[in-house]
């Protein structure tokens, strides 16, 4: 019983201690990486860093665009964006509201928007994800298009704090978790 104790608390800290994909669905965030794992990296002084938004686990086949607002800490490092499509993107600023050319096949971590980001900074950059300035709902969330051109809200994994670091000490992005590990400890009292 003890071995089985030591593997559940050893696969718990695990999987707080790594990025993955977010098992929730209809999720949407910044990560490093296109299969939605890695949501921090370093980075030297006067690089380049590919960061990916991705919508994972859409509950819908296909998408026509989405909106949302990647801020990130005071700095100088600058944001450029590229999308999978030929699209329209009429948001300013951090505010990114997107339309594609056509409908766009869904994935288990859908591409929706690439960020060349050039990185200025001698201290760590956070970014943070959430809906666009102006927002087409007031729930304070991203959006996605549907084929016939309504609007999705979709989550974030992360509901305060930052979704992805650049250079951060400690990796302090986590995932909003239902369960405390006092809850799971317990469980074996």
């Amino acid at each position: 019983m003890k071995k089985l104790v030591v593997l559940l608390l050893a696969s718990l800290v695990a999987s707080t201690a790594f990025a993955g994909l977010d098992t929730d669905t209809d999720m949407m965030g910044l990560y490093f990486d296109t299969q939605g794992d890695v949501v921090c990296r370093t980075a030297a002084f006067l690089t380049h860093v590919n960061g990916y938004i991705l919508y994972t686990n859409p509950t819908i086949p296909s998408t026509r665009g989405f909106e949302c607002a990647l801020n990130k800490t005071v700095g100088n490092t600058s944001l450029t964006w590229s999308f999978p499509l030929p699209s329209t993107n009429v948001g300013t600023g951090s505010s990114l509201i997107v339309g594609y050319s056509v409908p766009m096949p869904t994935a288990p971590a859908t591409l929706m928007a690439t960020c060349d980001i050039f990185f200025l900074d001698f201290t760590p950059v956070d970014f943070f994800i959430g809906p666009s300035v102006p927002s087409s709902n007031s729930d304070g969330l991203p959006m996605v298009m549907l084929d016939d051109f309504s609007l999705m809200t979709v989550g974030t994994s992360v509901l305060s704090g930052p979704c992805a670091q650049i250079n951060a000490p400690e990796c302090m992005v986590v995932e909003n978790e239902d369960a405390s590990f006092g809850a799971v400890k317990a469980l074996f009292r």
